[in-house]
């Protein structure tokens, strides 16, 4: 159920491109609020690093400043309330009237286009929320046939709202600051190669120079390279006894190469679903390999998931988490993910799940 994940991706970039940071200041003021906030907190990534500042509100005004790489999407809070506010370089000033929420920015071009793409996205977040309130009423009272239909709504809205919302101001909008923002959103967690690359070479030339363009360059690469025809990239991880375990060593099968984690909680909504699949169609020549990607200190949480959760195909880990050695190789950033290879090792299907995966199978094994 792929739409139903709320994917935080975090953009790496390098060093030399970190030293070419640029100082922006954040300068705030509140008119006709009656109860101030004392606090304001603003959150914001550069690079790997994520930031987290404060400041005090002093006689209705306040104050942040710091170093960029490029335009960032930073929030600002303060009590409850939660705004998007898009940095750049340079002096921005905000006045908020009557609530934190209401304002008006000026010094930055982003802001501006980042209202209207947000405009555009209101519609479908008010459609989607009111599509997730009926998703879990039909999982508390376990209403199969209402859960199957919600997932299917709620996928094709949450495809039309990437589309009409991020994929289109995009394309139509390749200099704009946060062009590159909007696109990053429209690729997703399961980038489609065909889609995306044309649109990231319409950006402006200094747009596809930020750290994070780069970031979505070699995501789409690695999404070329896994592509549905492609051979799977071939790679070796010890299993639950520290054997090694390479995936081209399990060629003859139609295999799925499964990415999740025992804290991953959509990862464990899933399993029973691969537990029905695999116990269906193992002695037809269906396999599993699970690749897990937890921490460093997580073996027992990974080795007590596989046993709660009855997991008696091939498993193995670096227990590496993201830098896990298949997961960097698979450009895999979001977990669950998967890719259904052939008996040659192909990839024949990616992130099928479910009755998805069982009429995909039935496919491949009929009666």
């Amino acid at each position: 159920m792929n739409s139903l994940k709320m994917i935080l991706g975090l953009l790496l970039c390098g060093p030399a491109l970190l030293a070419q940071q640029q100082s922006f200041s954040l300068q705030g003021s509140f008119s006709r609020m009656p109860n101030l906030p004392k606090k304001l907190y603003l959150q914001y990534s550069v690079g790997e690093k994520w930031i987290k500042d404060s400041c005090e509100v002093t006689n209705g005004n306040y104050f942040f400043s710091g170093k960029l790489a490029e335009p960032t999407l930073a929030s600002l809070s303060g009590s409850s309330e939660v705004i998007g506010i898009f940095l750049e370089p340079g002096t921005i000033r905000v006045l908020h009237s009557d609530t934190i929420t209401n304002m008006k920015v000026y010094g930055s071009l982003s802001q501006l286009d980042y209202m209207e793409l947000e405009k555009a996205a209101a519609p479908y977040r008010r459609r989607l929320d009111t599509l997730y309130e009926q998703f879990s009423k039909a999982r508390a009272k376990r209403d199969t046939v209402r859960i199957a239909r919600m997932e299917a709504e709620i996928t094709a809205v949450a495809n039309e709202h990437r589309q009409e919302v991020y994929g289109r101001f995009a394309s139509n909008h390749p200099a704009s600051p946060i062009a590159l923002y909007a696109l990053t959103e429209y690729a997703g967690m399961d980038t489609d190669p065909e889609e995306i690359e044309p649109i990231f070479l319409k950006l402006a030339p200094e747009i596809r120079n930020y750290p994070s363009a780069q970031a979505l360059r070699q995501k789409i690469d690695f999404a070329k390279a896994t592509a549905i025809g492609q051979t799977a990239p071939d790679f070796t991880l010890p299993d639950t006894l520290g054997n090694p375990v390479a995936l081209s060593s399990l060629r003859g099968n139609y295999l799925l190469l499964d990415f999740w984690a025992s804290w991953c909680g959509p990862c464990r909504f899933e399993n029973p679903n691969l537990v029905s699949a695999f116990a269906k169609y193992r002695k037809k020549g269906f396999d599993i390999l699970g690749v897990s990607l937890d921490q460093p200190n997580g073996k027992a949480a990974w080795m007590k998931a596989i046993r709660e959760d009855k997991l008696s195909w091939h498993q193995v880990s670096d227990l590496k988490y993201w830098n896990n050695e298949a997961a960097v190789l698979y450009g895999i950033t979001a977990i669950p993910q998967n890719f259904l290879l052939d008996p040659q090792g192909k990839i024949i299907a990616r992130n099928i799940r479910g009755k998805e995966l069982l009429a995909k199978l039935g496919e491949l094994f009929p009666e």
